[in-house]
């Protein structure tokens, strides 16, 4: 480390020593320190670290340079890879995972700035909800618990007061559906959580929008204003969809495994009667061009019996079965078959293609 960074590691040291700091810090601390011991044994301790969040370096990106109130906001985005030392009882899948691919960034604005910033993260959330046609959620919008300012939050009280306010009026303006709990902030500053519903009634924490008016101070970042003087951002720290595992595993049973075809993992799969040479030709060029347009495409040409091919098919929850058979190659068409929707008819193979590639490029099923 640094001379500075030692002097920081040594302030925080001893806040948790003393028991100043607050809960968050501490736990923060002990797991980091336990990492610390674990990679002296690797014999590059004091240069090596895993990272765990991505907070920490955008800071210093933010410091790295003088900033002016017009280069305000700054938003750095990054979707990187964390890691945390989960225990292996709180392992869950690909819901809870040691190494996670973070779906991050964090906006540095002015308090003027912040209304507009904030609900952009908001409409954000809206606008992906759309996308995957997630239909119920809520904000959970996390106040503090005065009684525990320096415990569990940061000591400023007033600083609480006008950031939540600030976070409410965005929401209230906005008629965003949203619910308020009490102590459940993050250490630094107020938050929403996005609370979701699977189709099977499951709920998730989805994304979370965060504001922060401590950690920007300590890291001791500022702008120059406008009254040429330096003042600090505010920070909303921004992960839309969390992280990229949870937010898998979460899909997976939005859609309790059936993707729509801009998603699914099979998006297409083209099948012949039989293995008849003429079929088969026929088949490989339309394979090659949706192959060619970026679709998930595969295909079975085998002697398998039909009934068998389509049977492997919906087993596997291939979206969209082209079906080739003789009179099909005859009329220049394929069958189209849905996974879950049954026989769809014969069409132009043109045709066909063109509609796949529409609801891919427009995400419909």
């Amino acid at each position: 480390m640094t001379a500075t960074e030692t002097e920081q590691f040594s302030l925080v040291e001893d806040a948790v020593k003393t028991g100043t700091a607050p809960a968050e810090i501490v736990d923060a601390f002990n797991e980091w320190a336990a990492l610390r011991e674990q990679l002296k044994r690797l014999g590059e301790a004091e240069r090596y670290y895993l990272k765990a969040m991505n907070c920490p370096h955008h800071h210093r990106i933010f410091a790295a340079e003088p900033r002016s109130y017009r280069d305000l906001p700054l938003r750095l985005a990054e979707y990187g890879t964390c890691y945390r030392y989960e225990q292996s009882g709180e392992l869950f899948g690909l819901m809870r995972v040691r190494s996670l691919n973070m779906n991050d960034a964090h906006v540095y604005c002015t308090p003027e700035q912040f209304a507009a910033e904030f609900n952009a993260v908001n409409e954000m959330y809206l606008k992906y909800f759309k996308i995957f046609g997630i239909e119920k959620y809520v904000m959970r919008f996390s106040t503090h618990d005065p009684a525990r300012l320096g415990e569990k939050y940061v000591g400023e009280p007033e600083l609480w007061k006008q950031t939540e306010d600030m976070v409410r009026q965005v929401l209230q303006a906005s008629g965003i559906n949203y619910v308020e709990v009490a102590n459940e902030a993050a250490f630094y500053g107020p938050k929403i959580d996005v609370q979701v519903w699977s189709v099977i009634g499951r709920e998730f924490t989805l994304a979370t929008n965060q504001v922060d008016f401590a950690v920007p101070k300590r890291f001791g970042l500022v702008y120059r204003d406008r009254d040429n003087t330096d003042k600090t951002p505010l920070c909303i720290h921004r992960a839309p969809l969390g992280t990229h595992e949870r937010f898998i595993g979460f899909l997976i049973e939005h859609y309790a495994g059936n993707f729509p075809l801009w998603l699914a993992p099979d998006q297409v799969r083209v099948i012949t009667l039989n293995d008849d040479e003429a079929l088969i030709n026929y088949a490989k060029p339309i394979v090659a061009e949706l192959r060619a347009n970026m679709v998930r495409v595969d295909s079975d040409f085998s002697a398998t019996p039909f009934k068998a091919k389509i049977a492997d098919a919906e087993k596997t929850r291939v979206h969209t079965m082209l079906v080739i058979g003789g009179r099909d190659m005859e009329a220049g068409q394929v069958s189209v078959r849905l996974h879950h929707g049954g026989p769809q008819g014969a069409k132009p193979k043109a045709e066909v293609i063109d509609s796949i590639l529409t609801a891919i490029r427009q995400r419909r099923s």
